[in-house]
């Protein structure tokens, strides 16, 4: 087996067990801040939000950082540094016993996470440039199937056991997914000289000057933003179709679940195809897709609709991001892909900061079917400044 596929196989099963546990506490946060005393529908959605954006308003601040610090000393040990502050974090939310507790500990998560960008840099460092659409659609895959079977087992867990022991959980993940790292990643790291290292701000206006990822950066934020505005939020409209109380936690999770399978089975396709026939046409079919899938969610009157519905949306996101992903790697020097994967994976956090808290004000003060209405707007805008971008530079991006 060569190196790129051993570093591969492993980064996938480190991110996998990760992101499972990670997600495992994710939809079950409305529940849990009742349990810790919030009480009232509009507090409960409020605090829902805050608490789902709060790692994001600092982690998008420290990807950057955390990227460049990944350029100079290794992806590798920016990696295992994440990982294992993820579990730090994690174990001491298990011990939160009010809403503002649990808060602070988010944002001690979020200013010291961020596994996604030194793996993507470190995967993009070497693959094989004819292989890269399909091993960062591989990759990409991880997280989602994570994300997948996090909901589905923190269902099962928490009709068990509750929701605190979930934080426990998440944190043993966490601490094995570095312990893989640790033991079967090799990285061939070679560190550059000072006079020729890149700063935040240089890989910054890196982006904002280089035209293909200056429009990326953009519709990432767009497209992240639509996708999270409904995610913490989507518990209490499970709960709002009149599913039985019993199922509530079960039935989230597989709502949940069902956006990540079919997301996770089509991401390595996507970037297969990418390869093929070129990222622009993927882009422009999966953004088509999410569109199509996201305006009937606000429709539905049962949670077997609601099941059909997320799973094709997950069918098409899932060509987004290894897509974007592809075009960065190809338009950014590789001693500055750290740096820059961790700019856009502060585009990535900035999406997941402010979708749940302009969601949160929405459900609270325009009902829970709005915030697709909106998801789905801005879905339409993506798509709509993506064909007008690409009639006006037509070679922006292969």
């Amino acid at each position: 087996m060569k190196l790129w596929q051993k570093n591969l196989y492993s980064l996938w099963l480190a991110q996998l067990i990760a992101a499972l546990g990670l997600s495992m506490i994710i939809p079950f946060l409305p529940f849990y801040l009742r349990d810790l005393g919030v009480s009232g529908k509009q507090a409960v959605k409020i605090w829902s939000g805050f608490i789902y954006s709060a790692p994001f308003m600092i982690s998008a601040f420290m990807q950057p950082v955390w990227g460049l610090l990944g350029d100079r000393k290794g992806r590798k040990p920016m990696v295992v540094r994440a990982m294992l502050a993820l579990a730090l974090a994690n174990f001491l939310m298990g011990f939160a016993r009010s809403a503002p507790q649990l808060l602070i500990l988010r944002f001690l998560q979020g200013s010291l996470s961020g596994f996604v960008a030194p793996s993507l840099a470190l995967m993009a460092s070497c693959a094989p440039e004819e292989k890269t659409g399909q091993a960062l659609g591989t990759l990409q895959s991880s997280l989602v199937t994570g994300m997948v079977a996090g909901p589905l087992l923190g269902g099962v867990l928490a009709h068990l056991v509750g929701y605190r022991p979930l934080f426990f959980g998440t944190a043993f993940f966490c601490f094995c997914g570095a312990i893989i790292v640790i033991s079967f990643v090799k990285e061939e790291f070679v560190p550059r000289e000072k006079k020729d290292r890149s700063s935040v701000s240089q890989n910054l206006r890196y982006v904002i000057h280089t035209p293909e990822l200056r429009v990326l950066l953009l519709l990432l934020i767009m497209v992240q933003l639509s996708t999270v505005i409904v995610a913490p939020f989507l518990s209490l409209f499970v709960e709002y179709l009149k599913v039985s109380p019993a199922q509530i936690g079960l039935m989230t999770g597989v709502v949940f679940g069902i956006t990540g399978i079919t997301n996770a089975a089509f991401a390595p396709f996507w970037g297969k195809k990418s390869d093929r026939i070129g990222s622009r046409k993927i882009l422009r079919r999966s953004l088509m897709g999410i569109t199509l899938f996201s305006l009937p969610q606000a429709f539905v009157t049962n949670i077997y609709q609601l099941l059909i519905l997320r799973g094709g949306l997950g069918v098409f996101f899932s060509g987004v991001i290894p897509t974007i992903n592809t075009i960065v790697r190809r338009s950014t020097p590789q001693n500055n892909q750290g740096g820059i994967f961790g700019i856009f994976q502060s585009g990535l956090l900035l999406g997941n900061m402010a979708g749940p808290l302009i969601g949160g004000i929405l459900a609270a003060f325009l009902g829970l079917r709005s915030i697709f209405l909106i998801s789905t707007g801005i879905f339409c805008l993506a798509l709509l400044w993506e064909k007008i971008i690409s009639r006006k530079t037509p070679d922006l991006f292969p």
